[in-house]
């Protein structure tokens, strides 16, 4: 298997695992009737933190997209 081909599966696995790793934040955070963060503070939080995590895994998903394609001519 060639070396663009495995770095691009390697991309689109750390986008999925981030997209994963938001969501096991949004769990572990999670209101509790035993105490934690209330459910205004954790619907803030999941929606500042998404943004990081979503523009996360869209770069890697754009660069494994580069990837597969390959080495391309300049046009100039």
């Amino acid at each position: 298997m060639e070396f663009n081909k495995m770095a691009a599966l390697g991309a689109q696995g750390v986008a999925g695992g981030s997209m994963l790793a938001w969501l096991g934040l949004m769990f572990v955070t999670r209101p509790v009737s035993s105490g934690g963060i209330d459910g205004t503070l954790h619907l803030c939080l999941g929606s500042a933190s998404f943004a990081v995590f979503a523009l996360m895994a869209a770069a890697h998903v754009w660069f494994a997209q580069q990837l597969k394609v390959g080495r391309e001519p300049i046009r100039g």
